[in-house]
């Protein structure tokens, strides 16, 4: 059974092992700030920051950018890489900031690791101020890339506890931690987020296949 330990030992042993080719270029997270309107001044939390390239994305906005993390071997990336991002370790279930915090909240690729969905989403909901707004990326369970890769490929290793489920789980998950769905949008990595839309804004494949889910959400 997962526990946190073997849930941060996961993480510490995959940062690293592969630095940052674990995730996507820097460059991709400027699309959740888009999502999420993110201004000069405001203060944003990611959750599940890892070395930080969200958290840079805000900073280079002149937001207040703040991170917390499990592995210790990503948030000493995070602060070689941005010594003026405000990173800490600390349990996403539990989280060191007090009611109403920030404008703005993330999630991107790690809510599906919590021991605790409606634990972490609960203590999301509370730091974000009244009309504040989160940005939360999940994965599909339908898609066919999770599919072969929980399947064939076998790349979901149990340490880290990861798993998927289908948009309405999601969707009745983050409603059910107080949460308004203001909007969805899909994952199309790794084509370029603006390149995305094709015949006429329409998507080829429908929502219910996209390999992922970015909800947009408000407090």
């Amino acid at each position: 059974m997962p526990n946190q330990g073997a849930i941060r030992r996961w993480f510490d042993r995959t940062y690293a092992e592969k630095g940052l080719t674990y995730l996507r270029p820097a460059t991709f997270y400027a699309i959740f700030m888009e999502y999420l309107g993110v201004r000069a001044g405001e203060r944003l939390l990611d959750v599940g920051c890892g070395p930080g390239l969200l958290v840079g994305e805000a900073l280079r906005l002149g937001a207040a950018g703040f991170g917390i993390d499990l592995s210790l071997t990503a948030l000493a990336m995070a602060r070689r890489r941005l010594p003026a991002a405000r990173v800490a370790c600390a349990n996403a279930e539990a989280l060191p900031f007090r009611d109403g915090s920030f404008r703005h909240a993330t999630c991107i690729g790690t809510l599906e690791h919590f021991l605790s969905t409606d634990g972490a989403l609960a203590e999301m909901c509370r730091v974000l101020a009244g009309g504040g707004a989160a940005c939360i990326m999940v994965p599909n369970v339908r898609a066919l890339k999770w599919r072969l890769e929980a399947k064939l490929l076998r790349v979901h290793d149990e340490d880290s506890h990861e798993r998927a489920a289908t948009f309405e789980e999601w969707r009745a998950v983050l409603v059910r931690s107080g949460f308004a769905v203001a909007r969805i949008e899909r994952d199309e990595w790794p084509r370029r987020p603006r390149r995305r839309r094709l015949l006429g804004g329409r998507y080829l494949v429908p929502l219910r296949w996209a390999n992922q889910y970015v909800f947009l959400l408000r407090r």
